[in-house]
């Protein structure tokens, strides 16, 4: 809970930056705000969870760009969502540990509504490290993961990795583990 309450706290300041916010430093905090968030990202585990089985039939390289693709996805995705933060209370409501595995649970009040988020984390090099978020009962990765699948199902693996290079505009700077 700890390291999500940190990672938090640096990506408020940023988005409460006054500097920052000026519309001409658009670009740099959104690059300062990906870097915040994927330092406390897996996208390396992410990436893998995502393409399911058919992540042991690729060899290295593959993997590599799958995971570099994949983080450009996540960045485009989740950066504007990230920048539309207004400052709402997040409440951390608790944390399960076991085996080198967390959940820490959450809830998010916006202006209408709130959320409830689940952190999925895994301890690696000292650090723990997010491998998928639960909102509202939906794993993102289990929704990448359906999506993929399809793909795969009716086109192959080069076509999807054709797909996500067009989908993917700008590259994050995230751990990739």
């Amino acid at each position: 809970m700890q390291a999500l309450e940190t990672t938090s706290q640096k990506a408020i300041v940023l988005l409460t930056d006054t500097e920052l916010l000026k519309p001409e430093n658009a670009v740099q905090r959104r690059k300062a705000l990906i870097s915040v968030v994927g330092e406390r990202f897996s996208c390396d585990e992410m990436a893998k969870r995502s393409l399911g089985d058919e992540w042991v039939k690729l060899n290295s390289i593959e993997q590599q760009e799958f995971v570099r693709l994949f983080q450009a996805l996540l960045a485009k995705s989740y950066a504007a969502k990230i920048e539309a933060y207004a400052g709402q209370p997040i409440q951390y409501l608790g944390q399960q540990i076991g085996n080198g595995y967390a959940t820490v649970s959450a809830k998010v009040y916006a202006v209408k509504n709130e959320f409830l988020l689940d952190f999925h984390l895994l301890y690696k090099d000292g650090e723990w490290l997010v491998y998928d978020v639960v909102v509202d009962g939906v794993s993102q990765i289990n929704s990448y993961r359906g999506q993929f699948a399809r793909v795969l199902r009716f086109a192959s693996y080069e076509e999807l990795i054709e797909r996500m290079r067009e989908k993917a505009e700008f590259p994050i700077h995230a751990r990739a583990d």
